[in-house]
């Protein structure tokens, strides 16, 4: 072989192992970067889950829901639905969700939102210990309003 051929084709090589060494380097530079930036994020956002159930057979779920951690139930509820709600001595009261609002029908029966929370070892929903802005979210959580009949 010609040694003009050799040394072309040594210079080809010489450019493609160059390129291609640079080319890992930069895209392993990027996913170190992105790596980072993730573990970072991780630390400070949730993901959950959140379920409206309109009591008339209509759900809408929201999954997926990427949060700040710490927020709170109904923070979170007011960033996925237009609710409304009052205060009182145990925290907050939903009193509509969507413009579905609480019906007192009498003092023994109605309509009014209650929530729910996902409990992953008996495989069922149970109600919400507390109020909705004193229920801090944990990231995996599923939680679920849902628009109740009532009657005592």
């Amino acid at each position: 072989m010609d040694e003009k051929i050799k040394n072309i084709i040594l210079v080809g090589v010489l450019a493609w192992a160059i390129t291609a060494t640079s080319l890992a380097a930069y895209y392993f530079n990027e996913y170190d970067n992105i790596k980072r930036l993730y573990e970072s994020l991780s630390k400070k956002l949730i993901v959950v889950n959140i379920g409206i159930d309109y009591g008339n057979g209509t759900i809408s779920w929201f999954n997926g829901t990427l949060l700040p951690a710490g927020i709170d139930l109904l923070s979170a509820t007011a960033s996925i639905a237009k609710i409304e709600y009052t205060h009182g001595i145990y925290g907050a009261y939903v009193t509509s969700i969507n413009g579905v609002e609480e019906k007192i029908l009498s003092p023994k029966e109605g309509y009014s939102w209650f929530w729910f929370v996902y409990n992953a070892t008996t495989g069922t929903f149970e109600y919400g210990p507390t109020a909705a802005d004193r229920h801090v979210l944990s990231n995996g959580e599923i939680v679920l309003w849902k628009y109740v009949h009532w009657r005592f």
